[in-house]
């Protein structure tokens, strides 16, 4: 038996690299944009407050379950916080207030690195 499951592998791969894409997106689509105000102004905001509020809440969902079988779902509410990072960057223009919530989501996604003990097969 191998060390890594590869199912899993495959899959945590692609949800590693759609939080990439969302990265892509977020320059791509604000990158014509000049932004209204300073980074800082836009962290102050109350939409961007909440935004990375429920991306953190996300990251420590995921690093508190420690079921098994719940492995996909962990990883799947680590990219609902880059989803959260990549609204915030659109709403404002501003693709840097998605680095936030994606840097999060890979210090999740570098501790639940599919390992065989860590998920069940079925």
């Amino acid at each position: 038996m191998n060390r890594y499951d590869r199912k899993l592998q495959i899959i945590y791969v692609a949800i590693l690299m759609s939080t990439l894409i969302y990265a892509v997106v977020a320059w791509a689509t604000t990158q014509a944009i000049v932004p209204g105000k300073s980074v800082g102004d836009e962290l102050q905001d109350p939409v961007t407050i909440g935004l990375y509020s429920v991306a953190a809440g996300t990251f420590l969902a995921a690093m508190i379950v420690r079921s098994r079988k719940m492995l996909i779902v962990r990883w799947a509410m680590l990219e609902a916080g880059c989803i959260c990072g990549l609204i915030a960057a659109m709403l404002h223009g501003d693709w840097r207030l998605y680095i936030a919530p994606w840097l999060l989501a890979l210090v999740g996604f570098i501790s639940l690195y599919p390992r065989v003990r860590m998920a069940t097969r079925s």
